[in-house]
C-alpha cells in the first residue's frame, strides 16, 4: 500500500507545463509541486543541451498552498528531456517520469515535451467507437447488386454464429455496409461518441478486408466511395469524427500491384515487394502467403502510398471525404524486415503528408508493445495504447488466459494494484506527454477477446470501463462493449451487432456507459489534465486529473479493502462533489467492485 501525495510531483501537462506543446526555440515554465516536509529542499532542473549536462535553479515560486517551485525551460532540442534534483533533509533525490529515486537513474524515463510537434488538440477531447464495417449494421442494399466478384464469399444471415473454421473465419459475410452505419448513428449520438474510427473499407477477400486488392476506391460491398461520402455528411451533421484504417507494411495477394509485380518481374510494381525468389516466393505477414510484404525502399511506392496530396493517404484527409484521420495496422512492422528498418522515414513522410494537407488530423499506428523508440513526434501522433492502458488494466481485472490476440508467448500475468500502477508509470515515462495524451486508450479491440469475456466478472468490466474513460489518452471502444457482448477471441468478438434483440442487451451496461461518456465529454481536467497517483493498494487505486481550473479525483475497487482517508491540506481541497457515485467524505469508500469520481472543491 503506498501513498504519494506528500511527495514532490511533476507531469508535462498543462497544470505543471505552462506550455506542454512548446513552439521551437519558445521558453515555457515547468513547476513542482512540494509539500510541506520538502519545502527547504535545495532543488536544480536538469537538462541536456546539445549533448551535455546543464543545471538550473528555481526562478519563481508558484502556487503558496502546493509549495510550487518554477524553472524556465527553453525548448530548442528535438525531444527536451528533464527531470528535477532534489537536495533535503530526506536525502539526495531525482524525480523524472516513473516518480521519485534515491538512486541515479539514466535519461530514459525523464520527462519529454516535443518542440514545434504535438497531436490534434481535440484528439483526447473524443470518446471513439471502433467498427467493423461487416458487422454492424446492414442497409441490405449491396449483397447482389454490386456487380463484384463474390464467389469468395460464404454469405451469412444476421442472426447466424460465427464460422470459427480457418477458411470461414476469413469469407464468411454478413453484409454490412456504410449506409447501414448512418442508418445507427443515433445509437452513437445517443452514447455520446465523438469519432467513428472503421476498419478498412478497401475491396479485399476477407470480411477484414486487411488484404486489399485495390486502394483506389471503397468496396462496393460497403457501397463505394459515394456511401463514404454520405457517411462523412452524416458525421457531420451528428458532430463526430470519422477515421479508417490503411495498412502500410502489406496488400492483398489479390492487389493490382501485386499481379503486376508477379507477372513482370522488371516492373516497378516488383520493386513494391520483397521477392525471394520471382514470382511465387516473397516475404509476407507472419508467413502468410496472402499478405505480401511491402518494400518501402521504393520510392514510387512511397509516392502511390503516404507522400504527397495524390498518395492512398493524401487523398482521403482532402476532399471530398476529409477524413478526419488514419489508424495505421501493423505500424510497428512497417519498413521493418530483419536487419533493414525504415519505420521512422515511413512515419515521417506519411506525418508530412498530414501536415501539408492542413487542419488537425490525427495519426495513429498500432503497437502491441512499448512503442516509445517509435514516437519520437514527428511520425505518428500516438499509437493504439495496448501496452500503456489495455495490459495493465486487464493484469489486474482480467481472468489470466484470456487475452487472445494480442501477441505470442505465456500471455497476460494476475498483477496487484501496484504492480498494474508501476506497469502504467513505465509506459508513459518512455512517451512525451504529447505522444501518452494524443494515442488512442483501449481494453479490447477487434484484435482480441471482448472486454466482458477477459474480465474476472461483469462488475470488474464495468470498474475497467472507468479507468479507460478517466486515464489519459483518447479513450476507444468496440462496438457491443456497451451492451455487454461477448467473445472469447478475435474471431469470436466480431460476432453483428443484434439490434432488436432487446434480451441479448445488457442494459446496465449500457446505462453506465452513457454515464462515463457524458462525465468524460464534460470534464476538461479528463482530456488535458495531468495525472498523479494518490493511492495504490492491492485492490484499489486512486488518481488525480489536473489543469489549473479543475481537479478530478477518481477511485478504481477490484474488490474489497481499508477506508482511504484522505489529508486535505495534502489534497489542496475539503470537498468532494460526486460526478460518479454518491460518497463525498474526504474518507473514501472501501468497498469493491466499484468506481467514483468527484471534483475537488
Amino acid at each position: 500500500m503506498t501513498k504519494f501525495l506528500g511527495l514532490p510531483h511533476h507531469d508535462p501537462s498543462v497544470r505543471y507545463t505552462s506550455n506542454p506543446n512548446p513552439d521551437v526555440g519558445e521558453t515555457v515554465e515547468v513547476r513542482i509541486a512540494l509539500p510541506e516536509t520538502w519545502r527547504e529542499a535545495e532543488l536544480h532542473l536538469r537538462t541536456v543541451i546539445d549533448g551535455e549536462v546543464r543545471y538550473e535553479p528555481a526562478t519563481a515560486s508558484g502556487d503558496p498552498s502546493t509549495g510550487e517551485q518554477v524553472f524556465e525551460l527553453t525548448c530548442d532540442q528535438p525531444i527536451q528531456r528533464y527531470r528535477f534534483h532534489l537536495r533535503s533533509k530526506h536525502g539526495g533525490y531525482w524525480l523524472n517520469g516513473t516518480g521519485l529515486h534515491n538512486w541515479d537513474p539514466d535519461d530514459h524515463n525523464d520527462f519529454k515535451l516535443l518542440p514545434g510537434l504535438k497531436a490534434p488538440e481535440w484528439v483526447p477531447e473524443s470518446v471513439w467507437y471502433q467498427i467493423v464495417p461487416d458487422r454492424f449494421a446492414t442497409s441490405g442494399q449491396y449483397r447482389t447488386s454490386t456487380g463484384v466478384d463474390d464467389n469468395w464469399i460464404q454469405w451469412a444471415d444476421w442472426d447466424d454464429p460465427i464460422d470459427q473454421t480457418v477458411s470461414g473465419s476469413m469469407t464468411q459475410m454478413y453484409g454490412g455496409d456504410l449506409d447501414g452505419i448512418i442508418g445507427r448513428l443515433d445509437h452513437l449520438t445517443d452514447l455520446g461518441i465523438g469519432g467513428v474510427y472503421l476498419t478498412p473499407i478497401f475491396p479485399g477477400r476477407s470480411n477484414h478486408r486487411y488484404d486489399a486488392s485495390t486502394f483506389d476506391y471503397v468496396d462496393p460491398l460497403l457501397g463505394g466511395d459515394a456511401a463514404l461520402l454520405r457517411l462523412r455528411e452524416a458525421c457531420d451533421r451528428a458532430g463526430m469524427r470519422l477515421m479508417t484504417d490503411l495498412t502500410l507494411n502489406h496488400t492483398g495477394d489479390t492487389h493490382e500491384w501485386f499481379n503486376a509485380a508477379q507477372a513482370d518481374a522488371t516492373s516497378v510494381e516488383a520493386g513494391f515487394y520483397y521477392f525471394i525468389k520471382h514470382p511465387d516466393q516473397y516475404e509476407s505477414w507472419f508467413g502468410v502467403d496472402s499478405l505480401p510484404k511491402l518494400d518501402h525502399r521504393s520510392r514510387e511506392l512511397a509516392s502511390r502510398m503516404y507522400e504527397g496530396p495524390e498518395s492512398v493517404i493524401g487523398r482521403f484527409i482532402r476532399p471530398p471525404f476529409n477524413l478526419d484521420g488514419w489508424r495505421i495496422d501493423v505500424a510497428n512492422m512497417t519498413g521493418r524486415l530483419r536487419q533493414l528498418d525504415l519505420n521512422d522515414q515511413v512515419a515521417r513522410a506519411t506525418r508530412a503528408t498530414f501536415e501539408a494537407a492542413g487542419g488537425d488530423r490525427w495519426l495513429v499506428g498500432e503497437h502491441f508493445h512499448d512503442a516509445a523508440a517509435d514516437t519520437p513526434g514527428d511520425g505518428w501522433h500516438g499509437v493504439m495504447n495496448y501496452s500503456g492502458i489495455s495490459r495493465p488494466i486487464t493484469s489486474w481485472l482480467g481472468r489470466v488466459g484470456t487475452l487472445h490476440g494480442m501477441g505470442t508467448g505465456p500471455g497476460q500475468d494476475a498483477r496487484n494494484g501496484v504492480a498494474m500502477m508501476k506497469a502504467f508509470d513505465a509506459v508513459r515515462a518512455a512517451m512525451s506527454w504529447s505522444v501518452m495524451n494524443g494515442s488512442m486508450s483501449l481494453l479490447s479491440s477487434h484484435d482480441t477477446a471482448r472486454w466482458r469475456t477477459i474480465c474476472t466478472s461483469d462488475q470488474a468490466a464495468l470498474v475497467g470501463a472507468g479507468m479507460l474513460m478517466t486515464l489519459p489518452g483518447a479513450p476507444c471502444f468496440f462496438y457491443g462493449d456497451e451492451i455487454g457482448l461477448v467473445g472469447a477471441d478475435n474471431e469470436e468478438s466480431r460476432l453483428p451487432m443484434p439490434w432488436g434483440e432487446d434480451s441479448v442487451w445488457n442494459h446496465e451496461f449500457l446505462s453506465w456507459y452513457r454515464t462515463l461518456i457524458h462525465v468524460r465529454n464534460n470534464t476538461p481536467a479528463l482530456h488535458h489534465g495531468g495525472f498523479r497517483w494518490v493511492f495504490a493498494g492491492d485492490d484499489q487505486v486512486v488518481w488525480l486529473r489536473e489543469t489549473l481550473q479543475q481537479r478530478v479525483l477518481v477511485r478504481a475497487a477490484r474488490a474489497d479493502g481499508p477506508a482511504i482517508t484522505l489529508d486535505p491540506a495534502l489534497l489542496g481541497a475539503r470537498e468532494l462533489t460526486p460526478l460518479i457515485g454518491d460518497h463525498n467524505s474526504l474518507t473514501l469508500p472501501g468497498d469493491g467492485p466499484r468506481f467514483d469520481v468527484w471534483e475537488l472543491i
